[in-house]
């Protein structure tokens, strides 16, 4: 058996199990990311973690030449497509950011590439629109866990979009464990060969084995008139003010879209009256310092329906972010007691009720 810790995003991490089993039904459902015989691929995630000890793995399983790096250099990266002519690549967000501001630093031949795969988070819209035109493929998006790796393949769209895997029993439910109605938001549930049996609690003990199979992944996904699969948030992280559901995700990617914003996170408050309320956090980009919040919310505001608009947005040198690139919401929790003994004139609101 292997065990393989989780990012830890919405708790302590966790030690999934892997039998000898599900590892190569996993190897093997990664064929459905493009990879076989004909592909080079370059691997630099950490193999303590699901993405870079599962597609080595699939390397070995299909007899695909790899590129295998001690650790993840963008320039290191780059300089390995050019000389060994890579064509397959899978990493995280912060991985491609990287590589995407070092191939502009310094241009390597990367026409060779024919498949990049971003996964662990979802991807900023900005990396997505601008990473055609310096590697000249489409970075596309693919949702994996630790737990259940490849029941799920890449998105053609860009955005936090992937397709069910050929084969893959994948749903889509409610909080009674129910079906939800396609266009309807719900916890993607997986079963198949290729998941976890359990995570460790001990010698020979295993804890929250797959009921009947199926592995509850905490994370809400709406299916389209397409049978495509949209990401909307971690179940722990949706935000709920006064009755309506927030995705965190989206109200991201919009406060992203404004030409100031170089990084964006959202957390849910508590709120005695409405339950939580909404605040927002955004990192400026480079020789963006002169922008006024309000000019940023006032963006938004167009963009979005008035409940899901930050009330309170904070200017912060970084967004946190743990070993994987993920946001740290835990601790963006932790800096809002700071504001609220600060100036009233810190605080930017919305103006809805």
């Amino acid at each position: 058996m292997v065990l393989l810790t989780t990012s830890g995003t919405t708790g302590e991490p966790k030690f999934v199990i892997h039998s000898l089993a599900t590892l190569a039904k996993t190897a093997e459902s990664i064929e459905h990311w493009d990879l076989d015989s004909d592909q080079i691929s370059t691997l630099f995630c950490p193999m303590i973690h699901a993405s870079g000890l599962f597609t080595m793995l699939a390397s070995i399983r299909f007899g695909v030449p790899f590129v295998l790096l001690e650790r993840f250099d963008p320039d290191a990266v780059l300089d390995a497509i050019e000389r060994h002519h890579c064509t397959w690549v899978v990493g995280l967000p912060f991985m491609f950011a990287a590589l995407l501001h070092h191939q502009r630093a310094r241009p390597r031949n990367v026409d060779s590439l024919r498949t990049c795969l971003v996964g662990g988070d979802v991807c900023p819209p900005q990396l997505q629109e601008q990473f055609p035109s310096f590697f000249g493929i489409p970075l596309r998006s693919v949702w994996a866990a630790t737990e259940a790796f490849g029941s799920l393949t890449y998105g053609w769209q860009p955005g936090p979009v992937s397709r069910i895997a050929r084969g893959a029993q994948v749903r889509l439910v409610d909080d009674s464990h129910l079906l939800v109605a396609r266009g309807e938001v719900g916890e993607l549930v997986v079963r198949g060969p290729n998941v976890t049996i359990g995570y460790w609690a001990g010698p020979g003990q295993i804890k929250d084995a797959p009921k009947e199979g199926w592995f509850h992944t905490g994370d809400l996904m709406r299916q389209d008139e397409n049978g495509d699969l949209w990401f909307v948030s971690r179940k722990k992280h949706l935000i709920i003010r006064g009755g309506s559901n927030i995705s965190p995700v989206e109200v991201e990617r919009v406060l992203m879209a404004h030409p100031a914003v170089r990084d964006a996170a959202v957390v849910g408050v508590s709120d005695p009256d409405l339950g939580q309320r909404v605040a927002g956090f955004v990192q400026l980009a480079d020789r963006a310092q002169s922008v006024v919040l309000n000019d940023i919310l006032a963006f938004a505001t167009k963009r979005l329906a008035d409940y899901k608009v930050p009330e309170t947005l904070e200017i912060i040198d970084n967004i946190p972010r743990n070993a994987l690139g993920k946001i740290d919401r835990r601790l963006l929790l932790t800096m809002i007691p700071e504001w609220e003994s600060r100036e009233t004139e810190t605080w930017i609101y919305s103006f809805y009720l």
